[in-house]
């Protein structure tokens, strides 16, 4: 029979009590993220949409920038084989600072992408802050491997999210009722009291370097997060139009589907991959960052064809006509998010080998890539920035899998 809480059984580990929760807790919080986005996408129109997509994508970019660097460092430190003190300061300040810069940037763009309505300001604020709750609720879940928690949790977000911005559409509430829609999902992780109960170790040591992970891992985040969700912004400081940034952010929406998943499931494979980094098999991380990185080349070349084939006609069928994207723009969509989702599952790897500077390093490269592409090329905005989120991602996750072979070697 296999032993979960082998480090060198990685399907068995994955097979244990609460990984199918996670799975479908992921899911369905996945398809009611969406549906809250073609529900209040449809009911508003394009323009009127826009400030939702800004505000989605301020809180999208934190929240993986800043807030999954928390959560897993949470998870990592609880799933270590001596556990380290909670970093309550540290992680406190950088939802601080979260708040504060989120605020200062929607003030500063106030009028340009959220029609110079100062309650966006207040919303912001109270958002960043919840989700920042929402991540070290999520990470002590994980940590403490309450897997079914953590499913369920997470679909309860999603879900009641949508049920409250489905109230307000019935009741006739418009933008400004719909950006409040946006809060109240984080709060209801309390009602599975995350705090409860013991770390699976039982003394904790002090928390070494804990800054320095953070802010190297944060670093590694922003960078990758900039490639993948900063599209709308950098489409808008293009001058694409309002109408134009609603669809490249309906379409990036729909294809980052795997990835929307995949946010959530890391929490499941770090922990066997941090029992693995501390065991004398650190040989097994490297084999499989290879084949993920070769699998994610094979599969990024066939989801670019069959986006470029049948993507635009996706998106108009869930979305409506007004939303439909060019070809090419679907399939830099459908071979980006690809390659991106499995950089987000071989960079687990480097945080369980604790590379978080190579994985910063990695993630700089692909965003330069990314930079470059944008910069050099011509045409639509959309069309620039959905290349450069494709060229972006593969080369980052080639320098990911480079990292992790050099990592695997040093004890």
């Amino acid at each position: 029979m296999t032993n979960p809480t082998n480090p060198r059984t990685l399907s068995g580990a994955l097979t244990t009590s609460g990984t199918a929760a996670m799975v479908v807790g992921t899911l369905v919080a996945a398809v009611a993220a969406y549906a809250f986005q073609l529900v209040a996408g449809r009911v508003l129109g394009p323009e009127a949409f826009a400030p939702i997509t800004v505000l989605w994508t301020i809180q999208f970019l934190v929240f993986t920038t800043v807030f999954v660097p928390m959560e897993q460092l949470t998870i990592r430190r609880l799933s270590a084989a001596v556990p380290e003190s909670a970093p309550r300061r540290l992680f406190l300040s950088a939802i601080v600072v979260s708040v504060v810069a989120s605020v200062g940037f929607g003030a500063f763009t106030l009028d340009r992408l959220l029609d110079g309505n100062v309650i966006y300001l207040a919303v912001i604020m109270v958002v960043i802050a919840a989700y920042g709750s929402f991540a070290l609720a999520r990470g002590a879940l994980a940590g403490r491997r309450r897997f079914d928690d953590y499913g369920w949790s997470t679909m309860a977000e999603s879900v009641v999210r949508l049920v409250v911005v489905l109230s307000l559409l019935a009741v006739g509430a418009g933008v400004v009722g719909v950006a409040w829609s946006l809060i109240p999902g984080a709060l209801v992780v309390y009602l599975w009291k995350p705090f409860r109960g013991k770390a699976p170790s039982t003394t904790p040591g002090p928390a070494t370097g804990a800054g320095a992970a953070l802010a190297t891992f944060v670093v590694a985040n922003a960078a990758s997060q900039t490639i993948v969700a900063a599209g709308p912004l950098v489409v808008g400081a293009l001058g694409a139009s309002a109408a134009e940034r609603s669809v490249f952010f309906e379409t990036f929406l729909l294809f980052r589907a795997p990835l929307t998943v995949a946010y959530s499931l890391i929490a499941r494979v770090l922990p066997p991959f941090t029992r693995m980094a501390e065991s004398d098999d650190r040989s097994m991380l490297a084999r499989w960052s290879v084949r993920t990185g070769i699998a994610a080349g094979a599969l990024g070349v066939a989801a670019f064809a069959v986006g470029h084939w049948i993507g635009p006609s996706l998106v108009a069928l869930f979305l409506g006509e007004e939303y439909r994207p060019s070809a090419d723009l679907a399939a830099y969509a459908a071979a980006g998010v690809v390659i991106a989702t499995a950089a987000l599952f071989v960079q687990q790897m480097l945080i369980a080998l604790r590379t978080t500077g190579g994985l910063a390093a990695a993630w700089l490269g692909g965003l330069i890539a990314a930079g470059l592409t944008v910069a050099l090329t011509s045409g639509e905005a959309s069309l620039r920035v959905g290349l450069g989120f494709l060229i972006g991602e593969a080369v980052a996750l080639g320098l990911i899998v480079i990292t992790v072979l050099a990592a695997a070697k040093k004890r």
